[in-house]
């Protein structure tokens, strides 16, 4: 400093203006940097801390803890973990609970105080903490129903009813729930073998056989009964019916018929047409509605003939295959005579209310179906948009996009569990950041959750911007629900290869909501979800390098697949978006065994898809497609006309064999 002093005492005065004015610059950039070393310092703390938890290494973490700041975003999940290493006392989590509520570390410490005092069935102090639990989960839930039961809660007892009719295995806290109703009388034989039969429609052999043990003696199928069932299911079914009753052995015999109905309904039929007359009202019912349901996954045309000697459906599942079938054959009496059987709650979700609108308005009932249709086109989905096409005129118009404004920007900047969210995915701890980010959401306002999702976007979290913009009940923000990065790609390759961005856009938004890294249980890749063979499959066909598909995790190698690979299913399957898009997930054979003997309107062909993951697939990537091509301008067509008819399935059995198919 002397030196630099007797410089500055012998340096002209125009040098000293010169340090003078350099000197503050020199020091802000040493602010600066040294401000970046302590975030970068404090970001290492963290995962350094994590890591030590995650290893049991108690020294290390309190080290870190030690010198850790109070006031950082972190600061809750260094607390936490502390907590948890030390099992600390009570007293220490509620204080935790109250300090950091704008965390969801505050409800996972009441989730696991709940399920401590639970096990002890201390219902005092559970019912205490359980009330503030948001989400819980069906432990807790039964821990509740048996906390409320000591009180003799009635309606306790009717929600465990209800509660034991899952074909899933439930929480061992449920157990003793369900014993106090068995004890009591209120669980019976009937509910006992519902269940059994549930567990058996939903493959879950395992629990059916559990619930078979604990049948009585006089109802309990035979230890053999379901391996026989399957193995020789023709040959058990009528050594069942010429035996005494036994409600469990029966159960098993309709598991058999179930087996055989799968594979082939008219050998169903056959089988139970011998046998029915020795089986109750209620199975011969239940058997003719399982061989028609079987049968309408198959698109056979008998399947409605079976449903009617069932006389009635009595599952869900049934009356939905039941109105598929009676649509494919442009039956809309039997359309709209089975969804008006079907329970309330079933006749409220979409896809009924809307083909309930459309059966009403073939048979000339313009008025209640233009009502049904009316309220349908407010809500922002695949059956909104064609109920919206089939109104004479826009009854009721949807509400005006909203547009973000820097106001709203800031305030959901200041949001701690926002800023936290984001930091702890830019540190790679993906759970923990999607919590937080749940749980910042909780209570906001529309345009609250636009603000959010705006945050989101701009952060490239795209999956996020989608999910928070798609929470809004009145205000929306279409851009932010229908989001396009990769739009030069996207773009380029739509157009080299002919076919409609926005329908490219559709699929990348429902394929991997734009996360460039998504890899799918069965390994498909990237944004548009191309399966390692079928990469190297496009690579040889597009003539690139012999390594060329290494690279399709990639955002350009992704698009660029992925749009050939499209157009050339759109090409093998006459041009068809509702066939190329069911052949993109299902693979492109399975998508024309699903075409009719005749021509059949495409909203048809989509609502009779078998696999359900499918059907939903195609409905949400058309109706993506139509909002992006409202966002992107240039011409449009109506959904109804996108969807097209698809035309009869091709006669010849050596059509071209296609990759994926």
């Amino acid at each position: 400093m002397r030196i630099f002093l007797q410089w500055l005492h012998g340096a002209r005065p125009c040098s000293i203006l010169v340090i003078f004015g350099f000197l503050p610059r020199v020091f802000l950039l040493l602010l600066s940097f040294t401000a970046f070393i302590a975030h970068a310092s404090v970001n290492s703390d963290y995962q350094n801390a994590r890591e030590a938890f995650q290893k049991g290494n108690s020294n290390r973490l309190q080290k870190i803890a030690d010198t850790f700041p109070d006031d950082h975003l972190l600061t809750p999940y260094i607390r936490f973990w502390q907590l948890k290493a030390n099992r600390a006392p009570e007293t220490e989590q509620q204080a935790f609970i109250q300090q950091y509520a704008d965390s969801p570390l505050s409800n996972r410490l009441r989730i696991d105080l709940a399920r401590n005092f639970g096990l002890k069935a201390n219902w005092p102090a559970f019912e205490h903490v359980y009330a503030a639990i948001v989400k819980p989960d069906q432990e807790l839930r039964c821990f509740d129903l048996r906390a409320r039961q000591s009180h003799g809660d009635s309606q306790a007892d009717s929600t465990g009813i209800a509660l034991w009719r899952a074909a899933r295995d439930l929480p061992s806290s449920c157990e003793p729930l369900f014993d106090n109703l068995a004890e009591r009388g209120l669980l019976t034989l009937e509910d006992r073998l519902e269940r059994l039969r549930l567990a058996l429609d939903d493959g879950n052999l395992r629990l059916a056989r559990e619930l078979n043990a604990r049948l009585p003696d006089e109802d309990r199928m035979s230890a053999d009964a379901l391996s026989r069932a399957v193995r020789a299911a023709e040959t058990f079914i009528a050594e069942v019916a010429a035996q005494p009753p036994n409600r469990g052995q029966r159960e098993a015999a309709l598991y058999a018929l179930t087996q055989i109905a799968k594979k082939t309904p008219e050998d169903a039929a056959r089988v139970w047409e011998q046998h029915f007359t020795f089986f109750s009202a209620a199975e011969q019912r239940y058997g003719w509605a399982q061989i028609g349901m079987h049968a309408a996954r198959l698109h056979d045309a008998r399947a409605l003939g079976w449903f009617q000697r069932a006389g009635g459906v009595g599952s869900e599942l049934q009356a939905a295959w039941q109105t598929r079938t009676a649509l494919r054959a442009g039956k809309w009496l039997e359309v709209y005579r089975s969804i008006e059987a079907m329970p309330e709650t079933q006749q409220n979700e979409a896809v009924w209310r809307y083909w309930k609108a459309r059966a009403l308005k073939a048979m000339n009932a313009a008025y209640p179906a233009n009502m049904l249709f009316a309220k349908l086109s407010r809500e922002i989905h695949y059956y909104g948009l064609l109920a919206e096409e089939e109104l004479p005129a826009k009854l009721e118009a949807r509400t005006e996009d909203y547009k973000v404004t820097p106001d709203d920007l800031k305030m959901a900047e200041a949001r701690s569990g926002l800023s936290r969210a984001l930091l702890l995915r830019q540190l790679g701890d993906a759970g923990n950041a999607m919590a937080e980010w749940e749980w910042a959401l909780r209570g906001m306002e529309d345009r609250d959750l636009l603000a959010a999702a705006e945050l989101a976007r701009r952060n490239n979290w795209y999956d996020r911007a989608i999910a928070t913009a798609e929470r809004t009940r009145e205000i929306h923000a279409f851009d932010l629900r229908y989001i396009a990065p990769y739009r030069d790609l996207a773009n380029a390759y739509a157009g080299a290869n002919e076919i409609d961005e926005a329908w490219v856009y559709g699929l990348m938004r429902q394929e991997s909501r734009f996360i460039d890294f998504a890899r799918s249980s069965v390994g498909a890749q990237g944004l548009m979800q191309i399966m390692p063979a079928t990469a190297k499959w496009i690579s040889r066909q597009l003539g690139l390098g012999k390594n060329a598909h290494a690279t399709v995790a990639k955002p350009e190698t992704n698009i660029q697949f992925g749009t050939y690979y499209l157009k050339h299913i759109y090409n093998s399957l006459g041009k068809s978006p509702v066939l190329a898009t069911a052949g993109y997930n299902a693979g492109p054979g399975r998508a024309r065994r699903w075409q009719a003997e005749v021509p059949l309107e495409g909203a048809i062909y989509v609502e009779n898809i078998p696999y359900s993951e499918t059907r939903e697939y195609v409905k949400k990537v058309l109706a993506n497609a139509m909002f992006y091509r409202h966002l992107f301008g240039g011409d449009s067509q109506p959904l109804k006309e996108r969807l097209g008819i698809i035309p009869p399935h091709p006669k010849s059995a050596s059509a071209e064999k296609l990759v994926g198919g």
